[in-house]
């Protein structure tokens, strides 16, 4: 795999600019990732895409939310607690980022509480009470939407912060009642911020991997 791959040179984008990006150029990519594997052609997900002044609004209506310390839900509940493995990556992740930030550690909060200034979000849903082979499927294709976005040179970043208020999501878009809102995706160019430089350390591939031959 060359070095230049879009999986190795991808990385999450935590302060994006005001710049806009394309809506062509979002539509191509979220047509691309349609082409993502799935169960006998499921293709259990759907794309609700805000950008301009849409996405504006909710961003502030999240903050707003934040600093009214609104209780926080997600439609799809994270675990409360991990396993030993994804647990102890989770740890080492934080204390490098604790580390790297330094004194600024708290722009990471303030990050999250204005959706990184995303210019593009899009929440992808999937059906109520769906399989984890749904979640599968959904979870190829949102990489494909950040593999076809940095092919493109469009930064990117699935997170948390974009669902934790989905009440605020709704009153954008005519989301189904039978639909749950899955994840964020945050779309556009990143600004030179200190944030935007920090990269993950992942495992060594004999961590994840067994052979029999």
């Amino acid at each position: 795999m060359s070095n230049n791959s879009s999986q190795l040179s991808r990385h999450s984008a935590r302060n994006f600019s005001d710049k806009s990006v394309d809506l062509e150029q979002l539509k191509e990519i979220i047509s691309e990732a349609q082409h993502a594997p799935s169960w006998e052609n499921a293709q259990p997900w759907k794309v609700y895409l805000a950008v301009g002044e849409t996405a504006k609004q909710i961003r502030k209506a999240n903050a707003d939310a934040v600093d009214q310390q609104k209780k926080s839900w997600a439609e799809v509940t994270p675990p409360q607690e991990w396993a030993a493995k994804p647990q102890k990556n989770i740890d080492d992740w934080l204390k490098r980022m604790a580390t790297y930030m330094g004194d600024d550690v708290q722009l990471f909060g303030e990050a999250g509480k204005n959706l990184y200034n995303a210019p593009a979000i899009a929440y992808i849903t999937i059906p109520k009470d769906s399989t984890q082979f749904s979640a599968y499927d959904t979870g190829a294709f949102g990489y494909g939407i950040l593999l076809a976005a940095e092919e493109r040179g469009i930064s990117s970043l699935p997170a948390y912060s974009f669902v934790r208020f989905p009440e605020i999501v709704r009153q954008y878009f005519n989301i189904s009642e039978d639909e749950v809102i899955l994840m964020g995706i945050g779309l556009g160019y990143p600004t030179d911020a200190k944030i935007n430089k920090m990269e993950t350390v992942r495992e060594p591939l004999d961590a994840a991997l067994q052979i029999r031959d």
